[in-house]
């Protein structure tokens, strides 16, 4: 009877983490065309434009979810300081990838951009004081070692600009703790629109330092698709581990540098050389790898606790 019991619901694990894998990689795709709608922007208008008016596109998505959740009276929790911690971040991890993203090809800006879980998992170890073993810690440091490769050293030294995609991966990272400490209270998407709304208030304040470009057709059409597929792609992510397991739709997130490489060819006619590929696939690598140590290690700790049963 127990194994008849447990039957279904190991049948419905495997439907969700099935769903959640072509989610993430949904949402994946959904980041990847915010980046090139933000890439084809910065030719357009300063990043301070782009960041306000995506962020008001943004933000009446996100709002359009919450009151189609039924979460309207809730409204007022915007202002709690979890929640303004969290979108004085982003401020700077817009900010940073917006500068990024103006100067190196996109395929490298999202390569670099997936070294956020691998600093996350750093600063899990020196500000939640979890215990990461030697080889996650080795695995962080193959990661930079790619960095240092997509930025192309050459005789005219690196590609700097690399790094502020790098200080962006490292923001979102001290993003996502600000969000673990944020209380379980705080709904998601309530969060989320409280993130967007301070990201396109800082993008307005900085009217005041940069001149602002008069809006054309093609610079709305690039905004309303940026703040469209941003705010899609974080209701993806947030839709792909509902009933599913974690360490099994991580993984897929690093599909976003497999999509870069066309995406940037088509679009920008990108082509990554050898050092930038090899940079790439090391970052992947590493990703991969400690996802998949992650994944092993959760089981191992399933196995002890149901023998100790």
């Amino acid at each position: 009877m127990s194994s008849l019991a447990v039957m279904p619901a190991d049948a419905a694990t495997q439907r969700a983490n099935q769903r959640g894998i072509l989610l993430m990689i949904a949402a994946m795709g959904c980041f990847l065309a915010n980046d090139t709608f933000v890439k084809l922007g910065t030719a357009l208008m300063p990043s301070s434009e782009i960041m306000a008016l995506r962020g008001v596109s943004a933000s009446l998505f996100v709002f359009g979810l919450i009151l189609a959740n039924g979460m309207g009276r809730q409204l007022h929790r915007l202002a709690q300081g979890p929640i303004a911690l969290r979108g004085c971040i982003e401020v700077m991890v817009a900010l940073s990838s917006i500068v990024g993203l103006a100067h190196v090809p996109i395929g490298t800006a999202t390569a670099v951009g997936q070294t956020a879980p691998l600093i996350l998992l750093a600063l899990s170890a020196l500000v939640l004081k979890e215990s990461v073993g030697r080889r996650r810690w080795l695995a962080v440091l193959a990661a930079f070692a790619g960095v240092v490769l997509v930025a192309h050293p050459t005789a005219r030294g690196l590609n700097l600009f690399v790094f502020a995609t790098l200080l962006s991966a490292s923001l979102t990272a001290m993003r996502d703790i600000a969000t673990h400490r944020m209380a379980a209270g705080i709904p998601t998407l309530l969060a989320t629109l409280g993130t967007t709304i301070i990201v396109s208030l800082a993008g307005f304040a900085g009217a005041a330092v940069e001149t602002w470009q008069p809006l054309s057709p093609a610079m709305v059409l690039v905004l309303l698709f940026g703040g469209f597929s941003l705010a899609g792609g974080h209701a993806l992510v947030i839709a792909a581990y509902r009933g599913a397991e974690v360490s099994v739709v991580t993984p897929f997130r690093y599909s976003s540098i497999a999509l870069s490489v066309p995406a940037g060819l088509a679009v920008f006619g990108d082509r990554p050389d050898l050092w930038a590929g090899t940079g790439m696939a090391l970052i992947a690598a590493t990703g991969l790898y400690t996802a998949q140590h992650e994944f092993r290690r959760r089981r191992a700790i399933e196995a002890a606790l149901a023998e100790g049963r």
